[in-house]
């Protein structure tokens, strides 16, 4: 239990490094963080966000269940079981702490001082209102692609903390926990890569700020931790 949670605790550092950096130089989203590696981030991003992350959960569920070697069917249906609870409680968590705390986008914020719109009035209408206005300012600005402007209203609800970044990094320390790390490096670390990246497109394209990644990483590890110690119990794995 303690070098796995060693390994989990440098995987942490490593999520960790890019927003805390990012505070420390006191950087904030501009369009000028833009480039031509923009919208490879996207793709990535889509991938841990609403209707695509149900493809990643189908192929992660079947990327676990054969390196844990899982054959009978009453231990696939309880790593399915578990592996559903960790990723819908996290949601759960992340929609509770939204609606509380209320925090703006920092691409609405851009939108204030480029376009004098205020984040009350832009959080007071409805989502397709909000939708709508990201829209016509899409009209008339050079600054930000299409296809960015088209993720911004998809994505107009509050900023804190990452949904995106709590589903992959939840996949990621899952992955990192269940799996015999020495056996599975190329899977676990691939699956750590695309968190991570996940983690970075929420920063680079405007949807995040480095709080919000930090608070979600956490509660991603935390729910993992607590998957390996319930894995346990139900023999989906040996300590």
């Amino acid at each position: 239990m303690f070098s796995i949670l060693q390994k989990s605790l440098f995987v942490l550092a490593i999520f960790l490094i890019t927003p805390l950096v990012i505070i420390i130089i006191n950087w904030h989203w501009q369009p000028e963080a833009l480039n031509h590696f923009s919208k490879y981030l996207y793709w990535v991003t889509e991938t841990a966000g609403s209707p695509y992350s149900i493809i990643s959960c189908g192929i992660f569920s079947i990327v676990f269940a054969l390196c844990l070697k899982i054959h009978s069917k009453s231990l696939f249906l309880k790593l399915i079981v578990l592996l559903a609870i960790a990723i819908i409680s996290g949601q759960l968590i992340k929609t509770v702490i939204k609606n509380c705390t209320t925090e703006t986008r920092p691409f609405v914020s851009w939108m204030e001082s480029e376009y004098q719109i205020s984040d009350q009035y832009f959080y007071s209408l409805s989502r397709p209102e909000r939708q709508g206005l990201i829209e016509d300012y899409a009209q008339q600005s050079s600054q930000i692609p299409n296809w960015l402007y088209h993720h911004w209203g998809k994505e107009t609800g509050y900023s804190f903390p990452s949904g995106h970044t709590l589903f992959a990094v939840t996949w990621a320390f899952m992955a990192l926990f269940l799996f015999n790390f020495k056996r599975h490096y190329l899977t676990v670390s691939t699956i750590i890569i695309w968190a991570l990246t996940v983690l970075i497109s929420r920063l680079m394209l405007g949807m995040h700020h480095p709080i919000d990644v930090i608070c979600s990483t956490i509660i991603g590890w935390i729910i993992a931790l607590c998957v390996y110690q319930i894995a346990i119990k139900w023999r989906l794995i040996e300590r």
